[in-house]
C-alpha cells in the first residue's frame, strides 16, 4: 500500500512539475511533447551555428543573451556539443520548408532546421521557451517538438506613405514579425501622400514626393499640419534593411503603388499624369493621382523604376498595386481615350488590364514576379503566375483561387489592423470593428467553396497596417499592431484544428504579453469589463493578474489613478472609467460602465418572436435614450426587428413600426421626459427571421450623455450634396458634413439653436467621425447668448475646439482663418453637454 502511495505521489509531482511549466509557445507547435527535468544552461554554454546560416550567428548570440541573461560563445561548425546549444541545417528532415525539430536532453540542445530558416523558426521557440512565466530563468524543460508552417506565406505590411517612419523603427517592426515566425514585410513604400524609395534615375521622386506641407508638391494631410514633413529611403538604407530581415528569417516584397495612389509622382513629374480639363477625385479625395495610360513614355519611366527596385530587393515578388483607381481621368484624358480607340476598348477597366500587362512585361524582365491586389483581375486575363492580394473580401479570394491565381488572404474585414479594436478606439471602421479575438477567427481557407485543388492555390495569409491614424497617440504603430499580430501568426502557422481562442488567449495572457514587453512593444492591453446593477459596478479583469485602475470623474484613468479591488457602490456610474496597465507603455483603452442588456434572443428557425421585458431596473433619469441592436457575431446579423414600442405605466412613449434589418445594427432614440422611480418602463418588438440561418442578438438601453437641442446650421462653403448641413441638425454621431471644396480664411460654420441652450461645456469637433482627415487647422468657436454678438472660444487644436459657456447659448460659430490644405473640409455634431 505504501508503494501504491509513493508510487501515485511520484505521479502526481511529475504532473505536476509538467503543469507548472507552461511554455506558452505562440503559434502553437505541430508536436509538442514535454518530459520532466530541465536543462540548466552552462554559465559559459557554447552555442554551434550551422555554416549555412553564419550570416545569422551574431543575431543568435544575441538574441539568447536577451532572453536568459547568459552570454554564449558562438561558433561556426556541425557538431553537436554536450551541454552546448547547436543550430543545424538538416535539407534530409522530412518536414516541410520552413519546418524544424528541437530537442532538449540533459546532453544539451538541439535544432535542426529544413532550411535556414526552419532554423531560425527553431531559435524563436527556444527563446520562448527560455521566457514562458512559468520556466526558471537559466533552465530550459525538457522537450522534444516537430514543428512546420500550415502556410508557406505569413506575412505583414507596413505603409510608410501616409505616415513615414524611420529606419530603425522598420528594423525594430521586423524583429518582431521574426519572434513571431513572420517570413514576409510588405513594404508599401510609395502612395499618395509620399514616395518614400529612391530611385536615381528619378530624383524628383524623393526630392519632392517625399515632402508634403506649406510650399511642397503635397499638401499637408493625415495630421502633418502646417510643417515640412516627410522623409525617404536611400538605396544604401534599403539595402541594409534587406541584409538585416535577411538574417531573420524575413523576405522584404517592396510595393509601388500604381496606376492610382499616385499624387505623389504626378505632384513631382505632372507629365506623368493625364492631360485633363475636368477634374475628378479618387475615393480618398485625391485629385490627379493616377498614371496616363495613353502616354508612352511612361512605360520607359516604369521600366527605369522597376530595374532599380528589382536590384535592391532580392525577393520574387514586386507588388504593383492597382487599387481604388480613380478611372475617371482616363475617361477625360484624350491620350487615354486614343489608346482605347486604337485597341478597340468599350471600357476603362480594359485600360487597366493593358497597363498591367504592359507592367508585367516589364516586371518579367527584371525576373521578377507580379504580386497585386485583387482589382487587377478586372478587365481582362493577366499572366497567370500573378500573385493575388485578395483585401476587399474573402469572396475575392475565392474568385481568385477559382480562375487559377495563387492567391494570400488578407480581407480588411479581419487582417487590416488600422481598423479600430472597440467602438470607442481610434481607427476605420469601413470594414469592421477588428480586436485580437476577431482576428485570430479568421480561416484562410473557406473549404465549402473551394475545391481541393483550388484550395491549394491559397499560398498564404496577410495582415495589413495603413497609417492614415498612426501620426498620434505616440507608439500607436505597436497598439495597432500587437497582439493582433500575434493571433495572426497562429493563423498563418499552427493546424486549423488545433486553432482554439481560449487556449490561445491563456498562453498570450500567462506569458505571451511579458514577451511582448520585453521585446518593447507598446502593446495594447485587453480592457476589463465594468457591469453596473443594482447600484454597484463590479468589474472583471481581462485575466488573472492584470492591474486594473479607474477615474470617477469622467476622465481617462492614469497609472496614478485608484486601483480597483472591490465592487463600488454609487449612482453616478456614468462617470467611472476602467482601463487595464500591464506597465508604463502598455494599457488597455479606458472603458466605461456598462448595463447588462435588456433583452436578447437566439432562433435559427424560420419564425416570428415576439419580445415584451420589464425594463424598469435600467431606467434610471429623464433624457434621451438610444435603444440599439447589436448581433452577436458575424454569423448571426439575420432577421428584421419591427414593431419596436416603449411603454411608461403601460402608456405609450413612441413606436417605430418600420422593419429593420438586424444587419445594419438598428438604432432608435426615445425621449424619457417624466422619470421617477416609480414608474414602470416596457420595451415590446417583434424580431423575423424569414430563412432558417441563426439571429441572434442583444439589444441595449443607455441614455445619452449629450443634449439634442433643436439647431440650423448654415455656412458659407458650399455643401456636398451627399453629406449636406442637415447631417449637423440629426445629432447621429456617425453622420458628418463635407463640403465641395476646401475651407479658406474667412469661411464659417454657424449652428442657430431654436431655443437658448443651457450647459456647461460644448465640443466642435471637425473632420470625419474618428478620422484625422478634412480638419480644421486654423481657427477658432466663438459663441452667442443672443444670436447676434460673439465671443471668442477656443482656437481648433487637432481639428477640435470647445467652449463654456455661462449663460444660455443661441449661437455657436466655427471661424476659419486658414485653408485645411486638403481636397475638402469635414464637420460633425455638436457635443453638448449638460
Amino acid at each position: 500500500m505504501k508503494k501504491n502511495m509513493l508510487l501515485i505521489a511520484v505521479f502526481l509531482s511529475s504532473l505536476n512539475v509538467l503543469q507548472a511549466q507552461k511554455l506558452d509557445i505562440i503559434p502553437q507547435p505541430v508536436k509538442i511533447e514535454q518530459k520532466e527535468g530541465t536543462f540548466v544552461i552552462p554559465s559559459s554554454v557554447q552555442i554551434v551555428v550551422d555554416k549555412k546560416i553564419q550570416k545569422s550567428a551574431d543575431y543568435i548570440g544575441s538574441n539568447f543573451l536577451k532572453n536568459t541573461g547568459i552570454k554564449p560563445i558562438v561558433s561556426i561548425g556541425k557538431g553537436n556539443k554536450r551541454d552546448g546549444i547547436s543550430f543545424l541545417v538538416d535539407e534530409k528532415i522530412n518536414l516541410p520548408n520552413d519546418g524544424y525539430e528541437l530537442s532538449v536532453t540533459k546532453k544539451g540542445v538541439l535544432i535542426k532546421g529544413k532550411s535556414t530558416n526552419g532554423v531560425l523558426n527553431g531559435l524563436q521557440t527556444l527563446l520562448q521557451i527560455c521566457s514562458a512565466k512559468e520556466v526558471k530563468k537559466g533552465t530550459i524543460p525538457f522537450v522534444k517538438i516537430e514543428d512546420y508552417p500550415r502556410f508557406e506565406w505569413r506575412g505583414m505590411m507596413l505603409d510608410v506613405s501616409r505616415q513615414f517612419f524611420d529606419k530603425e523603427t522598420v528594423k525594430n517592426y521586423i524583429d518582431w514579425l521574426a519572434a513571431h515566425k513572420m517570413n514576409v514585410f510588405h513594404w508599401h513604400l510609395t502612395d499618395d501622400n509620399g514616395w518614400r524609395a529612391e530611385i536615381k534615375s528619378m530624383p524628383d521622386l524623393t526630392l519632392k514626393g517625399a515632402w508634403r506641407g506649406p510650399g511642397e508638391v503635397l499638401l499637408p494631410s493625415y495630421g502633418s499640419g502646417n510643417k515640412r514633413y516627410g522623409g525617404y529611403y536611400t538605396q544604401a538604407d534599403m539595402k541594409e534593411v534587406v541584409a538585416y530581415a535577411a538574417t531573420r528569417g524575413i523576405s522584404i516584397m517592396p510595393e509601388i503603388e500604381i496606376p492610382g495612389h499616385s499624387r505623389a509622382v504626378t505632384a513631382a513629374y505632372p507629365e506623368i499624369g493625364c492631360v485633363t480639363t475636368q477634374e475628378t477625385k479618387s475615393v480618398q479625395g485625391e485629385v490627379k493621382n493616377v498614371w496616363c495610360v495613353g502616354r508612352e513614355e511612361n512605360y520607359q519611366i516604369l521600366d527605369s523604376i522597376i530595374r532599380e527596385v528589382s536590384e535592391i530587393f532580392p525577393f520574387d515578388y514586386i507588388h504593383v498595386a492597382g487599387d481604388e483607381v480613380n478611372r475617371a481621368n482616363w475617361e477625360h484624358c484624350p491620350k487615354c481615350q486614343a489608346l482605347m480607340t486604337k485597341e478597340g476598348f468599350t471600357d476603362s477597366f480594359q485600360l487597366q488590364n493593358y497597363f498591367f500587362r504592359r507592367v508585367q512585361t516589364i516586371v518579367d524582365k527584371y525576373h521578377k514576379k507580379t504580386n497585386g491586389w485583387n482589382e487587377i483581375l478586372k478587365g481582362g486575363e493577366i499572366n497567370p503566375n500573378t500573385l493575388i492580394s485578395a483585401w476587399q473580401g474573402i469572396n475575392y479570394g475565392i474568385e481568385s483561387a477559382k480562375r487559377g491565381y495563387e492567391t494570400i488572404m488578407m480581407p480588411g474585414q479581419y487582417l487590416y489592423f488600422d481598423m479600430a479594436q472597440s467602438e470607442n478606439e481610434r481607427g476605420h471602421r469601413w470594414a469592421a470593428i477588428t480586436d485580437t479575438k476577431r482576428a485570430y477567427s479568421f480561416e484562410p481557407i473557406p473549404d465549402s467553396d473551394l475545391t481541393p485543388d483550388q484550395q491549394k492555390l491559397i499560398k498564404g495569409v496577410q495582415g495589413a497596417l495603413w497609417s492614415e491614424y498612426l501620426d498620434r497617440p505616440t507608439r500607436f504603430v505597436e497598439y495597432q499592431s500587437y497582439p493582433r499580430i500575434s493571433a495572426l501568426s497562429e493563423i498563418g502557422w499552427s493546424k486549423k484544428e488545433d486553432k482554439n481562442w481560449d487556449n490561445f488567449y491563456g498562453r498570450l495572457t500567462n506569458s505571451h504579453l511579458q514577451r511582448l514587453a520585453n521585446m518593447g512593444i507598446a502593446f495594447r492591453d485587453f480592457p476589463p469589463t465594468a457591469i453596473y446593477k443594482n447600484g454597484i459596478i463590479t468589474v472583471t479583469p481581462p485575466y488573472e493578474g492584470a492591474v486594473v485602475r479607474y477615474d470617477a470623474q469622467g476622465n481617462e484613468p492614469t497609472r496614478q489613478s485608484p486601483l480597483y479591488t472591490n465592487p463600488i457602490q454609487t449612482k453616478d456610474y456614468e462617470q467611472y472609467q476602467f482601463r487595464t496597465f500591464f506597465n508604463e507603455d502598455s494599457a488597455s483603452p479606458a472603458v466605461k460602465v456598462e448595463k447588462l442588456p435588456v433583452a436578447n434572443w437566439n432562433t435559427s428557425k424560420v419564425e416570428t418572436l415576439t419580445i415584451s421585458e420589464d425594463i424598469s431596473e435600467h431606467v434610471d433619469k429623464s433624457g434621451i435614450w438610444y435603444l440599439t441592436f447589436n448581433p452577436i457575431a458575424d454569423g448571426t446579423a439575420n432577421g428584421t426587428v419591427k414593431s419596436v414600442s416603449l411603454f411608461e405605466n403601460d402608456k405609450l412613449i413612441q413606436t417605430y413600426s418600420e422593419e429593420k434589418m438586424l444587419k445594419s445594427k438598428p438604432r432608435l432614440r426615445f425621449v424619457i421626459e417624466n422619470y421617477n422611480d416609480k414608474n414602470k418602463y416596457r420595451l415590446d418588438f417583434t424580431v423575423e427571421n424569414k430563412e432558417a440561418k441563426e439571429s441572434a442578438a442583444k439589444v441595449n438601453f443607455n441614455c445619452s450623455p449629450y443634449m439634442e437641442p433643436e439647431v440650423k446650421v448654415t455656412s458659407s462653403m458650399v455643401e456636398n450634396p451627399k453629406f449636406p448641413f442637415s447631417r449637423l441638425e440629426d445629432y447621429n454621431i456617425e453622420t458628418y458634413l463635407r463640403t465641395d471644396a476646401p475651407c479658406a480664411n474667412g469661411d464659417w460654420i454657424l449652428y442657430t439653436f431654436t431655443n437658448p441652450v443651457v450647459s456647461s461645456k460644448i465640443d466642435v469637433l471637425t473632420g470625419i467621425p474618428h478620422h484625422p482627415r478634412f480638419i480644421v487647422n486654423d481657427g477658432y468657436v466663438e459663441y452667442s447668448y443672443n444670436g447676434v454678438d460673439f465671443e471668442k472660444g477656443d482656437s481648433f487644436d487637432y481639428g477640435n475646439a470647445s467652449i463654456y459657456p455661462k449663460k444660455p447659448v443661441k449661437a455657436v460659430r466655427i471661424m476659419i482663418t486658414g485653408t485645411n490644405n486638403e481636397p475638402i473640409m469635414a464637420g460633425q455634431d455638436l457635443r453638448i453637454i449638460p
